[in-house]
């Protein structure tokens, strides 16, 4: 009997291609430069009190910040030692022996090796220099798809709405595949596929910092899905496998991420200048931190002490975007002339409540909850006055828990007028009814949306989209509607947006990882998020807590807005007198 599996027979090991041993790197997509002085300081202040004598044990705590940064609910993230470990486990705990892993082609070159050493089988996806998503389609008999977007060595890049329908798809199936998302370039791209993780639960992303915190030698990424799927992924990973240095490494990292952010950001305007300044070679659309370009410059490009990677069975090479000198230097060898940087106009969400912001729901909700209450509790005296005494409370923008609620106390204190109940409870809640009104609350869901069927005629929007559109900001939601009603207000306003709801307990306002998906999926560096609500300022206030390297602002718009809004806060009566100055300097 051979000591080892017969199929690792002809596995070859991974082996570096052939290179000088001196010139400029350009062939290992690395970042275009080291670490910031003071953060590099700080590191090296840190590793030079560090005991080297003991284990690592700071991955959990390091996880949570992490998972806090990008809005993850509790156990939906793994720290590893790179994505590439990552996708390791993936492939350890999802496949048996004989089945088939769909990879992109041309794709990233240790894809078929992990996939056979785990004894599965390659299914390659052609895909040419662009991302055609129709044989992905002819793919989804597979036990996995590995997207890598952008993808790596083209850039080649599809948006989410692009992305949707295969993701569609594959939920649909009655067996879905584990759909693995690689976004290893996605800081370079024009947005991320962060919120499709919370919709699609045979689906996970993937991510490192090689690129993103220029932290190529600490070998360290994550991954991000379904908890329970996480979970499972968490048991292969051996004890103590990320070394105390790279823990540590990444704790000083995001302390200075607007440092690293800043060096990212300058790349893609360097990329695309690059690109249309050849004048004999065709550079391929790109959204990575590198550019594919034929036919192979690389001869050329090493007479003048530049390293790139030549891509095998194909007439081209990939070059990794440098600095603003590198890439000058690197045109003229090329025959061409880079173009001076222009200023680069910042990223800007403009984040909107849908209740009280987009549409006039008050009527409508009010309505709604009253004809629950009466339903389910006759004899409690219910009045306008008690529903907004909940929503100024704060911890009621759900209507299904502010119903709960209303129960709750009438079940504590009795069938009586609760707005002064609620009223003296300001700032402090009610925290000892709080497993009594979780266990109210479907209840409640099911007999408040029963009447939302009719109360919903109430509805009227309060802005169009054109209006929208001409802020020049990206836009998005963030509502307390369940994703049930969030269908219902699009059809109110006859227009769709991108955007988070309260689909599960993580994303319940003043919980701030709505907003914090939203700022990931859109690449924001400033977030205006406009509610009406004290749980919306909560949120937005402890968002900006989370990510301080990003402009966060808050508009407080409605008749109850001097109750939560701080004085930095923008004030407006409404959302459509707040647009106009959107293209001012705001207060």
């Amino acid at each position: 009997m051979p000591l080892l599996r017969p199929d690792l027979a002809d596995l070859p090991a991974y082996q570096r291609p052939a290179e000088a041993p001196t010139g400029t790197r350009l062939h290992m997509n690395e970042a275009a430069a080291d670490w910031p002085a003071q953060a590099r300081a700080a590191l090296l202040a840190r590793l030079q009190e560090l005991p080297f004598h003991l284990y690592p044990e700071r991955q959990a705590e390091l996880t949570e910040r992490l998972a806090r940064r990008l809005g993850v609910p509790e156990g939906g993230l793994l720290l590893g030692s790179s994505s590439g470990a990552l996708l390791d486990l993936v492939a350890m705990a999802g496949l048996s022996a004989g089945q088939r892993v769909a990879i992109p082609e041309p794709g990233f070159s240790l894809y078929p090796l992990l996939v056979r050493r785990h004894g599965g089988r390659v299914h390659l996806v052609p895909q040419g220099t662009g991302f055609p998503l129709e044989p992905w389609f002819e793919a989804l008999d597979c036990r996995q798809l590995w997207l890598t977007l952008p993808n790596n060595p083209t850039g080649a890049w599809l948006s989410p709405a692009e992305l949707e329908p295969l993701l569609e798809a594959a939920a649909a199936r009655p067996e879905p595949p584990l759909v693995v998302l690689d976004e290893a370039y996605v800081e370079f791209a024009p947005l991320t596929h962060r919120l499709a993780v919370d919709h699609y639960p045979n689906m996970l992303l993937l991510r490192t910092f090689s690129k993103a915190l220029a932290s190529a030698s600490w070998r360290l990424g994550y991954l991000v899905g379904d908890p329970a799927l996480v979970a499972r992924l968490a048991t292969l990973q051996l004890p103590y496998s990320l070394p105390t240095a790279s823990l540590e490494a990444l704790d000083v990292a995001l302390d200075f991420a607007g440092d690293f952010e800043d060096l990212v950001r300058s790349i893609p305007g360097r990329r695309d200048r690059f690109t249309t300044a050849l004048p004999t070679h065709l550079a391929a659309p790109s959204a990575g931190n590198f550019v594919h370009i034929s036919p192979d410059p690389s001869e050329l490009l090493a007479g003048h002490s530049f390293k790139v990677r030549r891509l095998p069975g194909a007439d081209a090479a990939r070059i990794t975007v440098g600095s603003e000198l590198v890439m000058s230097q690197v045109t003229q060898a090329l025959g061409g002339e880079l173009p001076m940087a222009l200023p680069r106009p910042r990223r800007r969400l403009l984040a909107l409540d849908i209740d009280g912001v987009l549409i006039d729901a008050d009527r409508s909700f009010m309505e709604a909850v009253a004809r629950a209450l009466k339903d389910l509790r006759p004899a409690l005296p219910w009045s306008d006055g008690s529903f907004r005494a909940f929503k100024r409370l704060g911890g009621f923008n759900n209507d299904f828990r502010l119903a709960a609620g209303a129960l709750a106390l009438a079940e504590a204190f009795g069938d009586q007028d609760l707005q002064p109940l609620v009223e003296a409870a300001m700032g402090t809640g009610f925290p000892q009814l709080e497993a009594r009104i979780q266990a109210l609350e479907p209840g409640a869901q099911v007999v408040v949306q029963q009447h939302y069927a009719e109360t919903i005629e109430l509805e009227k929007p309060l802005a169009t989209l054109p209006e929208l559109q001409a802020t020049g900001w990206d836009l998005a939601v963030l509502t307390g509607r369940p994703p049930e009603e969030l269908l219902l207000a699009w059809q109110v306003l006859g227009f769709s947006l991108p955007g988070v709801c309260d689909a599960a307990p993580h994303l319940r306002k003043p919980e701030p990882a709505g907003l914090l998906q939203l700022a990931d999926a859109f690449r924001a560096e400033e977030i205006l998020f406009v509610g009406d609500t004290v749980d919306d300022a909560r949120c937005l206030r402890a968002a900006a807590a989370l990510r301080p390297e990003l402009t966060w602002r808050f508009a407080a718009v409605g008749p109850d807005r001097d109750r939560f809004a701080l004085p930095s806060d923008c004030q407006s009566a409404s959302l459509r007198d707040l647009l106009p100055m959107l293209n001012q300097e705001l207060p």
